[in-house]
């Protein structure tokens, strides 16, 4: 019998605002097509009964290089949705897929990180070029982008929530949260978006957030996905995965020599 997927194994959409500040995580489910159902539960998430294929396409890398999704056929995908001027989460994302492919070892010949961008109006190319550099993963990720309408194809495909929010929106956001009793994260709580980070990390992640957060701010859904050798998503774990969890469901899916 299906179960209805728990708060913890949603997909997380993130209003971002101020750095290391957690702007009010509202609860978004992972919506996908035909009847995807949790399985089992991989940490902070969940591997799906059937298979979920990725809409194939063609975008930009850091790189200036045309990337095509179809290009990763044969390995195992660790898939994020992030955007460069984003305050709080997306940086510490980052890292832990740096720190997932360094655990991999040998095996992280056999994996590719994709990083779709939510924020196509600002992050050019070169900005793109710059953020990778900053995090050490300019050589080790496709962090792909395109013009605004063929971004927003893209979402709408994958079924992703993406929504442009304009500073009072996310100062109203914050004392929302303030009302509520919602507490700033904090690193070592299992469902902290810096859960898994040391304090060396988490003041990295601080730092390329103020080095290029500011401006309007970008919510949206914001998963791991886990994809397998096909194509399709197999796992999905939310910002609060460590490193190490992400590395867990990866050797789930990756070819058996």
């Amino acid at each position: 019998m299906a179960r209805r997927l728990k708060p913890s194994t949603l997909s997380i959409i993130i209003l971002t605002g101020v750095v290391l500040g957690a702007v009010g995580y509202l609860l978004g489910t992972l919506a996908t097509s035909g009847p995807a159902v949790a399985k089992s539960s991989q940490g902070p998430g969940s591997a799906y009964d059937t298979p979920v294929p990725v809409a194939d396409f063609t975008l930009t890398d850091q790189t200036g290089k045309p990337f095509t999704f179809s290009s990763t056929r044969g390995k195992v995908v660790v898939m994020a949705f992030l955007f460069t001027h984003c305050g709080d989460v997306c940086p510490f994302s980052a890292i832990k897929m740096r720190l997932a492919l360094d655990q991999l070892g040998e095996a992280a010949g056999q994996v590719e990180l994709v990083v779709v961008d939510t924020d196509p109006e600002r992050d050019t190319v070169s900005v793109l070029a710059d953020y990778s550099r900053q995090l050490g993963l300019y050589d080790r990720w496709h962090m792909v982008t395109g013009p605004l309408a063929d971004m927003q194809k893209l979402y709408k495909a994958l079924k992703i929530t993406v929504i442009k929010a304009q500073d009072d929106d996310v100062e109203a956001t914050v004392k929302n949260a303030q009302d509520l009793g919602i507490s700033l994260p904090q690193k070592d709580k299992t469902d902290s978006p810096l859960f898994g980070l040391s304090d060396s990390q988490v003041l990295e992640g601080g730092k390329v957030a103020k080095t290029f957060s500011g401006g309007y701010q970008i919510a949206h859904s914001a998963p791991f996905w886990v994809v397998d050798t096909n194509g399709q998503v197999r796992t999905s774990l939310d910002v609060s995965a460590s490193p190490a969890q992400i590395v867990e469901a990866v050797k789930t899916y990756l070819p058996k020599s």
